[in-house]
């Protein structure tokens, strides 16, 4: 017997929510979406295509971070693991609210990243310059800590931060404090 229509868009709506809205072709699948139905729902105008195999419910609003999330999404290896993160630029836009629908999204990969595809149109990609690079989040986004923000002092946070952002915040507070003794 087979899952129902609704139950699937209710679980793939679900993991969506923590992704800013995105999910790939993959998690589709993973869902129990059949590959073939994927142009039906963006022709019907319920899914959009933001790159190749990743998409966007159209309910959901493209927002900056929703941006960062779906190229953050094709940066994911084959096991469906993220590979990217954001720049510190990019990431500072984002935090900053100045980061515009023009504006491409850095993204910082490994070194030997390697896409069978082209770099979309939006994306920009640099190359780690070591192995061991800092990273925290933002919005639940991985990104790469300028070193500005490796030797600051702690600061107060923000009242906008949901309870994920609270928390990682926290985190990367315990980590600075760890360095500074």
């Amino acid at each position: 017997m087979g899952t129902s229509s609704k139950e699937l868009a209710r679980k793939l709506r679900k993991l969506a929510a923590r992704q800013h809205g995105c999910f790939t072709a993959a998690q589709a699948v993973e869902t129990g979406y059949a590959d073939s139905v994927h142009l039906y729902h963006v022709k019907n105008g319920k899914w959009v295509r933001v790159f190749r195999g990743i998409y966007r419910f159209a309910d959901m609003p493209e927002t900056p971070a929703a941006r960062c999330m779906a190229a953050l999404l094709w940066t994911r290896d084959k096991t469906g693991k993220i590979q990217g993160f954001l720049a510190p630029e990019t990431a500072e836009a984002l935090r900053s609210d100045l980061l515009s629908a023009e504006d491409p999204i850095q993204i910082v990969v490994p070194r030997g990243f390697r896409r069978s595809s082209e770099v979309p149109s939006g994306i920009q990609i640099a190359t780690a310059e070591s192995s061991s690079h800092k990273t925290s989040k933002i919005y639940g986004l991985p990104v790469q800590q300028s070193p500005a923000e490796t030797t600051t002092a702690p600061i107060a946070p923000r009242g906008d931060l949901d309870a994920p952002d609270y928390y990682d915040w926290l985190d990367y507070q315990a980590v600075l404090c760890e360095k500074a003794t």
